[in-house]
């Protein structure tokens, strides 16, 4: 049996009677790194906190795409063709719009990624955060190809 507590002896205000505020999640405000209870892991939830292992592979994502830029700028001078629609129409405005273009693009959507880390995808048990090491993989082998290309294996 639980003895009723009485509200007024409360020492600190409720954090529930105001919205949250922008900064609210930013360190070190925010505690919550985990689902709490077994079953919030069966369902989508967010998170304040992230670990230090995660932001090392984001910041191994974002070193990887301005490597792949410097990379593909290094290539295009040597006759290469950029595929990518996109990007191929930033490179039409100007390197610095190219450049500026695909951090731009790239930081955004691992934001997104981020934000959301903790949902399923399309009622599946694979969770939107499983991308994040796959797109660092990605990143791997494209720059593993245009070093190829570079040294001498793609005709260049």
């Amino acid at each position: 049996m639980r003895p009723e507590r009485d509200e007024n002896q409360r020492k600190l205000p409720d954090r529930r009677t105001e919205p949250t505020r922008p900064w609210g999640a930013l360190p070190p405000a925010g505690r919550r790194m985990l689902a709490r209870r077994d079953d919030e892991h069966h369902r989508h939830y967010f998170v304040d906190r992230f670990s230090g292992g995660l932001l090392a592979l984001i910041l191994a994502i974002l070193l990887s795409c301005i490597l792949d830029a410097m990379l593909t700028v290094h290539l295009l001078g040597s006759g290469a063709e950029e595929i990518n629609p996109l990007m191929n129409s930033l490179l039409q405005r100007g390197l610095l719009s190219f450049l500026v273009g695909k951090y731009v693009l790239t930081s955004v959507g691992i934001l997104l990624l981020l934000v959301f880390k903790n949902y399923y995808l399309f009622g599946t048990r694979v969770r939107v955060g499983h991308w994040l090491p796959a797109i660092a993989a990605g990143y791997f082998v494209l720059i593993a190809y245009q070093v190829w290309l570079i040294v001498g294996g793609g005709g260049y």
